[in-house]
């Protein structure tokens, strides 16, 4: 009778545990809660696919408190891997040699060019495992393929219809479906403070192409140095080029398609003329010697070296302060860059981010499909996006990191100012990785709002930024989708497929004059059209002008 009873009860709490996990939803998911079952320890290798990722990276991968916590409730160690190449040429490496590791993240911005069309072709080669089996299982997976994403690019993209209903891609660093979630990124210009000082030019003066130009000449002409006394170069970038395009501001609109409404006519962005004002600008700028010549091949590691040293007096990019404030700023707080203007565009309002109510594009997560343990990896990605699991990526070990006051975490006030003095410590706790490479669907400004007096410095500097260009936020579906319709649309995608209008963009930059400049973006734009674009342009504006939820 004994032995009945323990069997009963042992079978009562079996069902009741059952019935937990499939009410689970966005709650805490502990794979080993029971603690009846010693977990299975699984080592992963995950690549973070992006130029510079690994600086997120802690020194000690697998055993900071935040790996250790995550192991304690998954079983799965990370190896972590990183690059400072291209993100496409790294693709292509893994897919082609069939080593493809066991987690990846990587920019996922379209399926019809660049990294996004390299991952389409893996998945649809079998390359990359369909997750679809495995959404009801995880709860808070299944909630990052659906939440916080436009709906034209999950029909289109994230949800191709080549893909034929299977699933094979977990967006990351995505809104949790409201407007104030939208994370704003705050590209733009900026500029040494102490030159601008000396200059005795007021930052939010530089609005236009014009005053920019003159305001590098003075840079140029005024002898100003580095930190290590090596004279500035005026202008720059971060890695490959990244972002010149914010030195090129006026010839900017707001615009959500790959189409353009120029004169009562749509015309694809590749044609537009505005490319050989932008292309003559930025050859003037590099033949005056005001822009750095080395730009558009910088490593990471040059261009974080050129950007913590104060050596481009201004760059374009995001603000770059989590660099610049455990460098530059501490060394040479005088130093300290300000966002010039902001921009005007062509249409005389602030160049911002543009966004849909949910994101068009972002980083995501992919699995091998020659991943031995699939559950672990997923295990680990589910728990990481549970409720307990973003208070660990964000915030640490409760007790030893922060404490729970009304209801909000908040950090223990010594570990707080050893951060805030160190931006290194809270890397190497673990406090770097996961937000940006792992966790969707959400926002810890929105869910946990820091109260003002715990900001740090930098936190409202980075606010005073996004104050300065709110997010423009268009509810329309990108005339870009419209375009998939058009019947000699795949006959165009294959005769542009080889053709990378960025890329010749910036070999013009470098050409012998002018003229032959000019003659090398014309002869791109010609082999556009000669694949089709304006008829493609013409087939957009006949399907558009019979809807009223089309935006350009």
């Amino acid at each position: 009778m004994t032995l009945i009873a323990l069997l009963l009860l042992v079978t009562m709490t079996a069902c009741m545990g059952s019935g937990k996990e499939e009410n689970a939803g966005t709650v805490d998911t502990d794979p080993n809660e029971s603690g009846t079952e010693e977990m299975k320890p699984v080592t992963l290798t995950f690549l973070s696919a992006w130029n510079g990722g690994g600086a997120s990276f802690p020194q000690d991968q697998k055993n900071n408190p935040v790996a250790q916590k995550i192991r304690e409730k998954t079983g799965v160690t990370l190896n972590l891997e990183s690059i400072t190449t291209s993100e496409v040429e790294k693709l292509n490496t893994i897919f082609a040699s069939g080593t493809v590791p066991d987690i990846v993240n990587a920019p996922f911005w379209s399926t019809t060019g660049g990294e996004g069309q390299v991952i389409k072709k893996a998945a649809m080669e079998g390359q990359l495992l369909d997750l679809t089996p495995y959404l009801d299982k995880y709860p808070n997976i299944k909630r990052l393929v659906t939440t916080g994403i436009a709906k034209d690019f999950a029909e289109f993209d994230l949800n191709s219809p080549e893909f034929e209903g299977k699933t094979y891609l977990i967006p990351t660093e995505t809104p949790d479906g409201t407007p104030e979630s939208i994370h704003n990124w705050n590209y733009g210009l900026f500029a040494r403070g102490d030159i601008l000082k000396a200059l005795n030019v007021k930052a939010e003066d530089i609005d236009t192409q014009e005053e920019l130009y003159d305001l590098l000449v003075k840079i140029k002409n005024g002898g100003f140095k580095d930190i290590g006394g090596k004279p500035v170069i005026p202008a720059g970038t971060m890695w490959n080029g990244w972002d010149y395009g914010q030195f090129l501001a006026g010839w900017t609109d707001y615009t959500i398609s790959d189409f353009r409404e120029v004169d009562g006519k749509l015309i694809h962005w590749t044609q537009s003329k505005d490319h050989e004002a932008r292309l003559l600008y930025m050859r003037k700028l590099l033949t005056e010697g005001l822009f750095d010549l080395e730009a558009f091949n910088n490593t990471s590691t040059t261009a974080n070296e050129k950007l913590t040293t104060g050596k481009l007096a201004i760059f374009g990019a995001q603000p770059m302060l989590a660099d610049l404030q455990k460098t530059l700023y501490k060394t040479n707080p005088e130093m300290q860059y300000e966002l010039l203007g902001p921009m005007k565009n062509k249409s005389g309002d602030i160049r911002t981010q543009v966004e849909k109510p949910g994101r068009s594009g972002f980083p995501a997560l992919f699995l091998s499909a020659d991943i031995k343990d699939p559950d672990a990896a997923l295990r680990y990605i589910d728990y990481v996006n549970s409720e307990e699991g973003r208070l660990l990526a964000y915030f640490g070990i409760e007790g030893t990191h922060y404490t729970m006051e009304n209801g909000l975490p908040q950090w223990n006030p010594d570990v707080k100012k050893q951060f805030d003095e160190n931006p290194d410590l809270k890397r190497d706790a673990g406090l770097n990785y996961l937000p940006g490479r792992f966790i969707g669907a959400f926002s810890s400004e929105v869910t946990w709002p820091t109260p003002e007096d715990q900001k740090t410095e930098w936190q409202k500097l980075e606010e005073s930024f996004s104050a300065k260009m709110p997010i423009k936020i268009i509810d329309k579906v990108s005339a870009s989708y419209l375009a998939r319709d058009w019947p000699q649309y795949q006959g165009f995608r294959d005769k542009t497929s080889s053709l990378n209008f960025d890329e010749e963009f910036k070999k013009a930059f470098f050409a012998a004059s002018d003229e032959e400049a000019l003659n090398i973006l014309h002869s791109v734009q010609e082999k556009f059209r000669a694949a089709g674009v304006e008829e493609m342009s013409e087939f957009v504006a006949q399907k558009a002008a019979e809807r009223d939820d089309v935006g350009f």
